[in-house]
């Protein structure tokens, strides 16, 4: 019996246990999904990453329990038990806030709105770090919770747009969208607060850096390109250093005298703009000496700098390395140049020094009637011959030009400082001493391909240079500079000459000489010099801001004189002038008006020619170049000329065979006790209406005459002119001068000499502003040269 017991109370064991299995079983089976989301949220959000916090509210609903703990109580859900465990106030702006106790960032919120499925509320979030909220920010914007599909939580996630570190949240509720009173409740069931990335957004792929903007990197930062240094000591280690040169390679010339039997030659090396060849030494301390000098030829981006050439005229072992190289149609026995460039680009001259050993250079004059040769710095070497120097002839012991300014030297060796030849463009020669020269030959040439070419150097510019004691003088051929050859003047050189000093030049009427076209002719100052600026040949040159100044007194100082077509003469200082100081005077042949580089051209005067240049055997086409070429549609406006003096005149136009056509003579101001002031020949007073000067808006004072033509003289009237003498030495306009906003159009310059932009454009170069920066004063010895350059 007592086992039947024990038995059957076993069973009944059993039978409670699995009868409690099945009961726990079933529960979990039918408890609903909003109780299942009410013991943890399946929306997304790791404990790690929950921010704890406490709540307070703006208010709650009067006489229940919907009070704000109750959105931190973890109990939401569908069921009617758990709505109750919600938060409710009624009214717009009603809101929770949670202390977070310290300054933290929430990136996203949980929110379980009552009644979801039925109703959107509208909520934002604001972040502050005053429990006043005086100060805040919006981190998320006012917006409508989300219209819930069947299957979704009504907890439901929001990603802040604008997380903010800070201690407090607000969310801020403005009702729902149920229709009548109900749409004004605010009532959630729970909120939870998180840091950190967003639960189920795809993992952050690396971004590629961002590509640098321009200008992040400052000019201070960039490192400069190293050079491969060389240091040289003799003659015969800096010629192995400029054979073996590559790009980025500084040679250093030691302090010392360098010379060999013949130039440096640097042929075929090319440099870059960031890695040029560079051949400098402390200036003044390495010299070129004796029979050498520098040959640089087919090679670009070469810097010579620092370097002083004191060489010789040169022997005939002058040419030992070009033979060496295969050079030997460069030799140049007995007029070795500082400096030769022969179809070379981008390479710069900078800061040398240019005093060349001239003796034994022959020259010729005449004295007594007879034709004499002599050597300079070489004493009782002069000869009476007619052609060249002959040792063996008669001796001459009388003065010579050096000695007796009447006598004047009109040939000779044609020897050069500086020979820019071939065919080349962008080189730079700047910052150089140049001086003194005494011997026959222009100082700095460009020949281009010489009288069998056509073209010169493009695009160089000329620059700080400073000319200085250059002469005395020779009938021609002892210009400071001279860009071109009467063979290149069609051709176009886009040359700029620019803020050179040219100072006691004494050597002919020409100091520059434009030999060319399309060249740019500024900013020089020329002090105390014999002779001036002149367009001998080509077309389209531009001449403006240039100071020439004399003594008023010294005979030969002149301004411009031109030919050809289309220049532009204007906002040129001239004071003291002595020798016509603007001067149009006519050519031997006429290229027409074009100024084309084939035009047809006349010449002959009463036996008149007349041929295509083109058409022309090279020699006959080299001998009509060589002519004076008639002068088209020059334009001369804005200069101021002041205190002409040894009884020149101021204009001259007119003479030759051809007279000028089309001349523009426009707002210039002219002060003068001289000569007659616009002096025309008889031939231009006669010439057709169409052909003539036309004068507009010039000013004039003095007691000069205005004109030898009456009807230019009844045109204009003299008056005062009330010009000053200002702090920086020049003859301005005073606040006085009737000049000042009376320049007529059409040829009036946008800026004047001090590059001061005109707004109403006065007459002259100056246009006058007081107390105005004046950026393009004359130049003294201290803008130039190779002080200049190292200051």
């Amino acid at each position: 019996m007592q086992t039947l017991l024990n038995a059957l109370n076993q069973r009944y064991h059993r039978l409670i246990s699995m009868g409690l299995a099945m009961i726990l079983l079933i529960g979990t089976l039918v408890m609903s999904p909003s109780e299942a989301q009410g013991a943890s949220s399946d929306t997304g959000g790791s404990s790690m990453n929950r921010i704890e916090s406490t709540v307070t509210a703006s208010s709650y609903q009067p006489g229940t329990n919907y009070v704000p703990e109750n959105v931190l109580d973890g109990v939401w859900g569908e069921d009617a038990e758990s709505q109750q465990s919600r938060w409710s106030a009624s009214g717009q702006g009603q809101w929770l806030q949670f202390d977070l106790g310290t300054e933290q960032t929430v990136t996203y919120v949980n929110i379980a709105f009552l009644n979801a499925r039925e109703r959107q509320s509208s909520f934002e979030i604001l972040a502050s770090n005053t429990e006043d909220f005086q100060s805040s920010t919006v981190v998320f914007e006012r917006q409508f919770s989300r219209q819930l599909k069947p299957e979704d939580s009504i907890m439901q996630t929001y990603v802040l747009q604008s997380p903010a570190k800070a201690r407090y949240l607000r969310l801020i509720g403005y009702g729902n969208n149920a229709s009548g009173s109900s749409g004004n409740w605010n009532s959630i069931m729970e909120v939870e607060l998180y840091a950190g990335k967003v639960p189920g957004e795809p993992p952050e792929e690396p971004q590629p850096p961002l590509p640098p903007n321009a200008g992040e990197e400052k000019e201070e930062d960039v490192k400069l390109p190293e050079m491969k240094r060389v240091s040289v000591s003799t003659a015969e280690q800096l010629q192995q250093a400029l054979d073996q040169a590559v790009a980025g390679t500084l040679i250093d010339l030691k302090d010392g005298t360098y010379e060999q039997n013949g130039p440096f030659v640097v042929k075929d090396k090319h440099g870059s703009a960031v890695y040029p060849i560079r051949i400098t030494g402390k200036p003044g301390k390495a010299i070129i000496s004796g029979n050498s000098y520098m040959h640089i030829e087919n090679s670009s981006y070469i810097e010579v700098s620092g370097l002083t050439f004191r060489n010789g005229i040169g022997d005939e072992n002058g040419k030992q390395t070009l033979n060496d190289r295969g050079l030997a149609h460069r030799a140049l026995t007995g007029v070795h140049p500082g400096i030769q460039l022969e179809s070379s680009s981008r390479i710069s001259i900078l800061g040398n020094t240019f005093a060349l050993d001239e003796t034994g250079q022959p020259y010729r004059f005449k004295a007594q009637n007879r034709y004499v040769w002599c050597l300079l710095n070489v004493e009782n070497s002069c000869r009476y011959s007619e052609d060249r120097y002959d040792p063996n002839g008669e001796i001459y012991e009388g003065l010579t030009p050096y000695e007796d300014p009447n006598l004047i030297t009109d040939n000779g060796t044609h020897r050069h400082y500086i020979r820019v030849e071939g065919t080349s463009s962008h080189n730079r020669i700047a910052y150089n001493d140049i001086g003194p020269k005494k011997g026959f030959g222009a100082v700095l040439i460009y020949d281009g391909e010489g009288h069998s070419g056509q073209h010169i150097s493009q695009y160089d510019v000329i620059e700080y240079n400073y000319f200085h004691d250059i002469g005395p003088r020779v009938t021609n051929g002892l210009e400071a500079i001279r860009l071109g050859l009467s063979s290149t003047s069609l051709s176009s050189g886009y040359i700029t000459v620019q803020y050179n000093l040219f100072d006691g030049f004494n050597g002919e009427d020409e100091v520059i000489s434009v030999k060319s076209s399309d060249n740019i002719i500024r900013y020089n100052t020329i002090r105390h010099s014999y002779g001036g600026i002149v367009s001998r040949h080509g077309n389209r040159n531009s001449f403006y801001g240039n100071h020439l100044i004399g003594d008023g007194v010294t005979p030969g100082s002149s301004g411009f004189r031109i030919y050809g077509n289309d220049h532009k003469i204007y906002n040129n200082y001239m004071e003291g002038l002595t020798d016509k100081v603007i001067r149009l005077d006519g050519g031997t042949h006429d290229g027409g008006p074009e100024g084309s580089t084939n035009p047809i051209v006349r010449w002959g005067g009463n036996q008149e020619q007349t041929a295509r240049l083109g058409d022309l055997p090279a020699e006959q086409r080299t001998e009509l170049l060589r002519g004076h070429w008639r002068q088209y549609n020059v334009q001369i406006y804005n200069n101021t000329i002041v205190n002409v003096g040894n009884q020149t005149t101021t204009f001259n136009l007119g003479g030759r065979t051809y007279q000028p056509v089309g001349t523009k003579i426009y707002n210039n101001l002219i002060f003068s006790h001289a000569g007659t002031m616009f002096h025309e020949t008889d031939a231009v007073i006669q010439a057709p209406d169409q052909e003539r000067a036309v004068y507009k808006g010039n000013m004039l004072s003095g007691n000069a005459p205005v004109s030898n033509n009456p009807i230019v003289d009844r045109e204009m009237t003299k008056q005062e002119l009330h010009l000053v003498r200002s702090r920086d030495g020049l003859i301005r306009l005073s606040v006085y001068s009737p000049a000042v906003d009376a320049a007529l159009t059409p040829y009036a310059a946008a800026d004047d000499m001090d590059g001061q932009i005109r707004y109403i454009p006065d007459v002259g170069a100056d246009e006058y502003a007081p107390g105005k920066q004046r950026s393009n004063p004359p130049l003294t010895v201290h803008d130039v040269g190779p002080e200049a350059w190292t200051k």
